[in-house]
């Protein structure tokens, strides 16, 4: 089973130090997300349905409300990742340079090569997750820096301004109007074939408008929602498992957590007992 080793949190996201075992199904952030192998065998990962190798020398950078998904190499060794899920509007307001950085096409290709500079910083950061708890409160600047130097060398900032931004395809105000139902109830759980209907449209239809949207599926993207939701209530230690589970729709505890293990690897429980919050 995958263990989760540390976990931090903070206005930058969270940062995950994981020992993998286990794959993980197509999902998605409202984070872009850097993956990075620190030890073992190498993996793949699937961005988009296309495979992206995660080596010593290349790490896989997925857009903010991109699909992709993990898939262990059966009968590997566990492979120790480094992943960073990093909230767009606060590596924006540390540099104005990445004011877009939540737009799809921020890294136009999901593998990158490892410099020296990001290899340092991969292996300072691992290191000091891997250590004791009274030093995490100094590795903000730490993830910011890794986080920049990144971007910097392998994200299209350069070239693309907002109004050039890509988007995944013609938008429709029905999907518009789903999105908002869905984020509004986040917490709760989700009826499709309610939302379909309140957007005025047939499942089959409101399924192939909201992927031709947002790249995503409604099941993906309301999946996304209830891990988010799941996260923010396993900072509360008195919010009790049972009640997570139930209130985000699940009939049994172990369905949620089968979901949760399915989605970030680990279980609510354990990612709740090494996840430190950074304020």
């Amino acid at each position: 089973m995958t263990k989760a080793l540390s976990i931090l949190r903070g206005r930058f996201g969270r940062v995950a130090l994981l020992d993998m075992d286990t794959s993980l199904v197509d999902h998605a952030h409202p984070h872009f997300h850097l993956i990075f192998k620190a030890s073992g065998p190498d993996q793949n990962f699937m961005v988009e349905g296309n495979a992206v190798p995660l080596r010593s020398d290349m790490l896989v950078a997925v857009n903010s409300w991109q699909q992709h998904a993990y898939m262990h190499l059966q009968g590997a060794e566990r492979t120790l990742f480094l992943a960073l899920y990093i909230e767009p509007g606060w590596l924006a307001n540390a540099d104005r340079a990445f004011a877009n950085c939540a737009e799809l096409g921020f890294f136009p290709h999901p593998g990158i090569a490892i410099t020296n500079e990001i290899n340092h910083l991969r292996a300072e950061l691992v290191r000091r997750m891997a250590g004791p708890l009274d030093r995490h409160d100094e590795l903000q600047e730490l993830i910011l820096q890794l986080c920049l130097t990144v971007s910097y060398g392998f994200s299209d900032w350069r070239e693309r301004g907002a109004a050039r931004r890509r988007i995944a395809g013609p938008w429709d105000y029905r999907v518009g109007r789903a999105l908002r139902h869905m984020r509004a109830r986040a917490a709760e759980a989700v009826d499709l074939d309610d939302i379909a209907r309140r957007s005025g449209l047939s499942r089959p239809h409101f399924n192939h408008l909201f992927r031709s949207c947002t790249g995503l599926s409604p099941r993906v993207y309301a999946n996304a929602l209830r891990v988010e939701t799941a996260v923010n209530r396993l900072r509360e230690p008195v919010d009790e498992i049972g009640h997570i589970s139930e209130d985000l729709g699940f009939s049994a505890q172990s369905n949620f957590t089968r979901f949760f293990q399915q989605h970030t690897g680990t279980s609510p429980n354990q990612y709740r007992r090494v996840m430190a919050d950074l304020g």
